[in-house]
């Protein structure tokens, strides 16, 4: 069967100049190459609230492209990101859960030994827009890679489709290079946010960089540094900040246990899809950051007021905090740094290049 136009990535125009609507700048300019890389018009540019788009290798590009439409008005957008994989192969020593290094180095052995499923990714303005996706991978193979069987047998209970990930999943390096050209990342308006934070970033990393994480802590820093700049937040610090403070007494309770026990004793309901699927628990972290801050009634006990209440560049840097981690300040770089430190400046460039006929 024929493919419609609809269906076709790109349009091919003949020799002779054509006018062309550009979706970018919305302004009319003219062709004057036999074939323009050009997405096709997008009758829905902005996504929908609280609906949680499945994202697969077939409709990245289209994806993408919304989440460029959100970042290029600008302004303060928050960033609430999920993942979902195979389970740890090593666990924890409880009694060392404190120390910086350990808790480091067991999370990289774990990241570097398994693939990732999914990531959950919200974007949110200070309008109380919100917009989820759920980003399903081609990387994990359920014969042959390693796995912590009850955790993935828990995953498909969960409704999360193996061998379709296999088929129809993202590899992971296109996801990488879509997160750079939508400027996602290195991008001082961008506040980050997750609950236990630690295997998220972890696994985002290594999807970026293409590569294990590094042996040393301090060289993973520099890369949480480029990546996610200097507001990152964990909702799990954020409660154990909130349970030493005068706001969590009276008719406030504590907050113990996971995402989904936390999200039920503030009250806060999951408002679309199931629990550990990648994209319904980012939209539910989101959510239970801005309760947090919204019950401590105008104190800033979490540090996070300047962040929510503000658009503006010259807030103060924030806290990046992992659980067992510690606290660095980061910095931001920019896009060129990224693509530097991922070894595709020249290969992009050369792409562009190629797609505007020189």
């Amino acid at each position: 069967m024929q493919a419609s136009i609809e269906d076709m990535q790109y349009l091919q125009f003949p020799l002779p100049p054509v006018p062309f609507m550009n979706p970018y700048l919305g302004t009319m300019q003219y062709c004057y190459y036999p074939v323009i890389p050009f997405p096709m018009h997008d009758p829905d540019p902005v996504p929908a609230p609280d609906v949680i788009y499945q994202v697969w290798n077939s409709n990245l590009t289209h994806e993408f492209k919304r989440i460029w439409n959100l970042i290029s008005q600008g302004g303060r957008l928050f960033a609430s990101i999920d993942t979902e994989y195979p389970g740890t192969l090593y666990k924890s020593d409880k009694g060392r859960l404190d120390d910086p290094d350990y808790m480091y180095h067991l999370m990289r052995k774990n990241v570097n030994e398994t693939n990732i499923i999914q990531l959950g990714l919200t974007l949110a303005d200070l309008h109380g827009n919100r917009y989820t996706w759920e980003f399903n991978f081609s990387d994990f193979d359920i014969v042959h890679d390693r796995q912590d069987k009850d955790s993935v047998d828990f995953l498909m209970r969960q409704g999360v489709d193996f061998r379709k990930h296999k088929k129809d999943g993202i590899p992971s390096h296109e996801f990488a290079r879509k997160c750079l050209e939508a400027g996602l990342l290195g991008n001082k308006l961008v506040v980050w946010v997750g609950f236990q934070i630690l295997y998220d970033l972890g696994y985002f990393t290594k999807i970026l960089t293409g590569k294990n994480l590094p042996d040393k802590f301090d060289t993973y820093m520099e890369f949480e540094r480029d990546y996610f700049g200097d507001r990152v937040y964990d909702v799990k610090d954020m409660i154990r900040e909130y349970n030493r403070s005068d706001s969590s007494r009276d008719s406030n309770p504590k907050l113990h246990g996971g995402l989904d026990k936390v999200a039920e004793t503030l009250g806060i309901p999951r408002v679309a899809g199931k629990s550990h699927q990648a994209g319904s628990d980012s939209l539910l972290t989101y959510l239970t950051f801005l309760k947090l801050n919204d019950i401590c009634n105008g104190e800033d006990v979490l540090g996070v007021a300047d962040e929510v209440a503000s658009g503006e560049d010259d807030i103060p840097e924030a806290e990046f905090v992992v659980p067992g981690v510690g606290e660095s300040k980061l910095a931001v770089v920019g896009e060129d740094d990224i693509l530097d430190k991922l070894g595709v400046a020249g290969e992009a460039a050369a792409r562009d290049e190629r797609e505007m006929g020189l």
